[in-house]
């Protein structure tokens, strides 16, 4: 939750900054950019892996026995953090290449 709190924040103070022009005047503008997104990719890494370990703990310490609806959607938070932590990642390199 912290991740994407924070994340959602800084891409928003981002974007008023861009609107506003202060991209124009900044040479880093790209860096900075490149910068936000790959640290946003390891905090997302980070969640991720944490998220994974939750998934396989749920599936065999839960104290009131196993639930597969719970079991479900771990494994689907598991796998859409995975992705988001790849296109973070993707973006964060992208910069470099064009």
């Amino acid at each position: 939750m912290y991740v994407s709190i924070s994340s959602f924040v800084i891409s928003f103070l981002l974007l008023l900054s861009y609107l506003f022009g202060f991209h124009k005047h900044f040479k880093s503008w790209r860096i900075l950019d490149s910068l936000y997104h790959g640290a946003t990719g390891i905090f997302y890494l980070s969640a991720a892996v944490l998220q994974a370990n939750a998934t396989i703990r749920s599936e065999t310490e839960v104290p009131s026995g196993y639930i597969p609806r719970y079991y479900q959607l771990n494994v689907a938070a598991t796998f859409f953090a995975f992705i988001t932590t790849l296109l973070y990642i993707l973006h964060a390199f992208s910069n470099y290449y064009h």
